[in-house]
């Protein structure tokens, strides 16, 4: 039955289905996407192409909620909510009413209007354009060329406000449903990943990070992204081998492509009074040798921060292997030298550096990794892009 139903179908309609069902999944994937920046538990996003199209940066703009509810929720919903409108009156399972065909042509207009402005906020307040944002942009306009056709009344038509209020309620709950459903999304979303309860602390670590002494840090000694006349400057003390770091890297690293314009020093401080002077406990000199890779990668190579990040990334092979059988593997995918990294690692300059930075961090009251500093000030979760997000907001 249903099959006959669909067979009779026009063209149009079909096509409108598909365009809208594409833009649920579009923003489903968005909402998923904006979830994993603003915990920090994503990776690299395969939208995030450059600093100028990039979807990091976009969900870590302020314009990316409303009232703590995601825009990408709400988009899914809203066009759930149109899909089953377009569903229910193509199959013939909703009265073909003046109503129903006016409320789908107000979906549609809203959002087409809503793609326009919020495409102009990114481009303008923004600056820069989210790639799978603008798929969304595109299809609200082709929804709306397809749906403005199919969804057509006649003059003869008799429509009343009133109607929404009496018989033709069923409309109005429908979209009365769409911010209702999205705040219980987002709610239960934010409740998963413990959100609601972190964005109560935040202004507490803001306060701290504003009343705390300013440190002149060598931005010399360690690995830096080079950017020239940056906004801000964050640096950060990490240990290879900390699972908090591991963590830290990931969220910093998403951090970093939604703001270039942020000078990234990092900072290896292992903890391992073997190569930092600053612990007494000596270790297995692993910690140090990790340390050593990463600034020897960013000596021979410019590779300092790639491999920081691969390094973390593969931190539990670390706790079975030797450092030292990973410099194929590193020749391989930097085209560093082997025989040349491991001269660097075992050089006593390289040790010496390690010591410096152990010895500045000291000063400048490292007591654990990872330690974050934005503009010379200590901020704590300064490893959070909420916090980091509105330190710089």
């Amino acid at each position: 039955m249903i099959k006959k139903i669909i067979k009779t179908m026009t063209k149009k309609a079909k096509l409108l289905l598909i365009t809208l069902f594409l833009d649920v999944c579009v923003f489903i994937y968005l909402t998923m996407h904006h979830y994993s920046v603003k915990t920090g538990i994503g990776g690299s996003s395969i939208c995030s192409i450059s600093s100028k199209l990039n979807c990091d940066a976009a969900a870590l703009s302020s314009y990316s909620e409303l009232f703590h509810i995601p825009v990408a929720v709400l988009g899914a919903v809203f066009h759930l909510v149109l899909f089953f409108f377009v569903l229910f009156l193509s199959l013939g399972w909703a009265e073909s009413s003046t109503y129903i065909k006016k409320t789908i042509r107000i979906q549609l207009i809203a959002s087409a209007a809503v793609s326009l402005v919020m495409a102009a906020i990114s481009l303008v307040l923004v600056k820069v354009a989210c790639p799978f944002c603008l798929v969304t942009y595109v299809l609200s306009l082709v929804n709306l060329a397809l749906g403005w056709n199919l969804i057509t009344t006649s003059p003869k038509d008799t429509f009343e406000i009133s109607g929404y209020f009496g018989e033709y309620k069923s409309h109005l709950y429908g979209l009365i449903t769409i911010p209702v459903v999205a705040w219980l999304v987002a709610g239960m979303i934010s409740n998963h990943y413990r959100l609601d309860e972190m964005r109560k602390y935040v202004p507490e670590k803001l306060a701290i990070w504003k009343a705390s002494a300013e440190f002149a840090f060598d931005l010399n000694l360690g690995i830096s992204n080079n950017v020239m006349n940056p906004k801000f400057t964050l640096v950060e003390y990490a240990d290879f081998k900390c699972p908090h770091c591991r963590d830290a890297s990931k969220s910093i690293g998403l951090f970093l492509n939604a703001h270039p314009d942020i000078l990234f020093v990092f900072k290896p401080f292992p903890l391992d009074g073997s190569c930092n002077p600053s612990l007494t406990q000596k270790s297995d000199g692993s910690r140090c040798e990790l340390a050593a890779i990463a600034l020897c990668s960013e000596k021979l190579a410019s590779k300092g921060l790639e491999v920081t990040h691969w390094l973390f990334e593969n931190q539990e092979k670390f706790y079975s292997i030797d450092p030292k059988t990973l410099y194929p593997e590193i020749q391989e995918k930097y085209g560093l030298d082997t025989k040349a990294l491991d001269d660097c690692v075992r050089s006593a300059e390289t040790y010496e550096s390690l010591k410096k930075s152990g010895e500045e961090g000291t000063r400048a009251g490292v007591e654990g990794t990872p330690t974050i500093y934005l503009n010379g000030k200590k901020l704590p979760w300064g490893h959070v892009p909420e916090v980091l997000s509105q330190a710089v907001q």
